[in-house]
């Protein structure tokens, strides 16, 4: 439940990000010293004052730019639509002003601007770091304002005096407008790939409008945009992530904290859709975003975009191209692809359907009893080998799921160690399919029934350095 909705804007550098951060006691927007680094518009819920304050919704946007000052590399002025949706949509803009460097003619401008939309507004004077400033702020009356706030969002000076007049002011309208924020719960789906695959323009045809920006320049996307989606009666959090190239070929700072970002999303996600472009193949970059996300036994997709721009197509064109991408993938054929066209808004559609799917099969529980019996099946299906250490096989006593979101089998043996891993690419093939978790991966420990809480904990360490390791190859 929010109170209403509040927009942060104003010029570049002015502090915007760093505010947000502060008030939304989170550090989802990305902060630098250098201009422009916010482009599209972040969401973030503040909590009220006092307990049994609703709190509001709280929007950061990108930095008021002009032709004689302009930092972004578009040809066309996409961070200023962004901002102008958020000043639609708000019910109080937050204007700041930067207390350091003084009145610029971009402040007019904006003021004129929001007087003549008729919003109601607060005046925030920010790097306020101390009490000597504060008659260095008395130069913005000029603006034609009658009133500010000073704040230091670095310093958190006057930052929750202010969330108070923003509580007050949203008190005394009646007409205040509502937004999603419903997320307790919502499964988390992540859209990644390396840069220009067409994620933004993915999400804006999942959610019927223009919320991430789309530009043909590479990297357009910094920060992480999340958006909830209704779908089938059941919430989605949709994050549209940052391009991930590799490691060498990053040089700026800015990219390599979206990359970060892109791949903390991957651990936080519950469903991860891994987009690439038709016209430039399943690359090898790819292939390890997806081995990274199956490594975490995450649910995946790979949605193949741009698929009107592939070359020569003709009857098999989608099955030879499925089959090179499970060829590069081996072990895990089992993934579903989707060939789409975001232009087109070709088999768009389908991408939810699958999602609502695998989402379906990450929180399934099976009975102990069935997971017994396919363990049994699987056994008698193909007995293992003789182990030459103890000349006898592995007696396997019992399997059970201990828990979802992965689905997580235990299986009871005599001996775990010395089982041959094709054994076990095997049994953890039988089950997936036998118990028809359909598409996702599952996670099994074998574990002889000797075994104590030591060892389970030294297994679970082994698995960690794992994709430990499988992160530091993302980046190398």
């Amino acid at each position: 439940m929010i109170a209403g909705i509040v927009a942060i804007i104003g010029r570049p550098n002015v502090g915007k990000s760093t505010l947000f951060n502060r008030m939304t006691r989170s550090t989802k927007a990305i902060v630098d010293d250098r201009p422009g680094v916010t482009r599209d518009r972040l969401f973030g819920t503040v909590s009220g004052v006092e307990d049994d304050d609703a709190g509001f919704l709280l929007i950061d946007t990108g930095g008021f730019e002009t032709k004689d000052l302009y930092y972004q590399p578009f040809s066309k002025n996409i961070v200023w639509e962004q901002t102008q949706q958020a000043i639609t949509d708000a019910d109080v803009v937050l204007l700041v002003l930067d207390g350091k460097t003084g009145i610029h003619p971009h402040d007019f401008q904006l003021v004129t601007y929001l007087k003549e939309n008729g919003k109601n507004v607060i005046y925030v004077v920010n790097k306020m770091d101390g009490k000597e400033h504060e008659a260095n702020a008395l130069e913005f009356y000029e603006l034609g304002i009658e009133k500010f706030t000073s704040v230091s969002a670095a310093h958190n000076r006057g930052v929750w005096d202010l969330c108070a007049e923003i509580e007050s002011n949203l008190n005394e309208k009646t007409d205040l407008k509502t937004h999603k924020t419903d997320h307790d719960g919502a499964a988390k789906v992540a859209l990644i790939g390396r840069p220009n695959a067409g994620k933004s323009s993915i999400l804006n045809r999942l959610c019927g409008e223009e919320r991430s920006l789309v530009s043909e320049i590479a990297g357009t996307t910094r920060d992480t945009v999340d958006t909830l989606l209704t779908f089938n009666k059941k919430n989605y959090v949709v994050l549209d992530t940052a391009g991930v190239r590799r490691r060498k070929k990053i040089f700026d700072k800015i990219e390599g904290l979206s990359v970060m970002r892109s791949l903390r999303t991957i651990e936080d996600a519950d469903v991860v859709v891994l987009i690439i472009a038709a016209d430039e193949g399943l690359s090898d970059q790819d292939a390890r975003l997806a081995s990274l996300a199956l490594s975490k036994f995450k649910p995946l997709l790979i949605v193949v975009n741009k698929w009107d721009l592939f070359p020569n197509k003709e009857t098999n064109s989608s099955r030879d191209f499925a089959a090179d991408i499970r060829e590069k993938l081996r072990d895990a054929a089992f993934i579903p692809i989707i060939f789409a066209s975001c232009l087109e808004n070709q088999r768009i559609h389908k991408i939810m359907t699958s999602v609502e799917e695998l989402y379906a099969s990450y929180e399934k529980r099976v009975s102990t009893a069935k997971v017994n019996e396919a363990l049994q099946r699987a056994v008698l299906a193909h007995t293992p080998a003789i182990l030459k250490r103890y000349s006898k096989r592995v007696k396997f006593y019992f399997a059970t799921q201990v828990s979802s979101r992965p689905p997580t089998i235990v299986v009871k043996c005599n001996v775990a160690e010395e089982i041959q891993e094709s054994y076990k690419r095997f049994l953890v093939k039988r089950l997936r399919t036998d118990l028809e978790y359909g598409d996702i991966p599952i996670r099994v420990f074998f574990r002889a029934k000797s075994e104590d809480g030591a060892r389970k904990d030294h297994i679970d360490r082994e698995h960690a350095a794992s994709e430990a390791e499988q992160e530091a190859e993302l980046h190398s």
